[in-house]
């Protein structure tokens, strides 16, 4: 399993046997480590056959500033297409507070959210449902 380790903050791995990328924050980042974190999960995400399902693991990430959520729905999200050739779905894992946070914020849109045809998100406490979610996206029913 390809795996890369991003600074003391990042930690990048892909599963080509369930095709799924596992990031997982390793603290709270500034801004800047996160858009940078973010960017260079895309370039990943790529090297490893253009990887369109995505476990993101933020429960050490303890805050979450609203500009960072919105740039990443404003600027990020719409660039994953483009790069990956496909849609991308994105599981969030989070802690019951992050969750809270998250739904208590009203200029976000609910979950499970499509945005546009670039990518669908949603947010779990269970990493066995968030994986579950992304095989489901993986293989969907005919």
């Amino acid at each position: 399993m390809p795996e890369l380790l991003v600074n003391d903050y990042l930690q990048l791995a892909h599963r080509p046997d369930l095709q799924i990328l596992t990031v997982r924050w390793l603290r709270t980042t500034s801004s800047p480590e996160l858009r940078s974190g973010y960017q260079r999960l895309l370039d990943f995400a790529q090297e490893n056959n253009s990887t369109r399902f995505w476990l993101v693991d933020s429960r050490r990430r303890q805050h979450l500033d609203n500009s960072d959520v919105h740039w990443l729905v404003r600027d990020y999200y719409p660039t994953l297409r483009p790069r990956l050739g496909n849609q991308v779905f994105l599981a969030f894992l989070v802690s019951p507070a992050q969750l809270a946070d998250t739904t208590d914020d009203e200029t976000l849109p609910p979950l499970p959210y499509t945005h546009g045809d670039y990518c669908s998100i949603n947010q779990f406490t269970d990493e066995g449902e968030a994986v579950q979610w992304l095989t489901k996206h993986l293989h969907p029913a005919v």
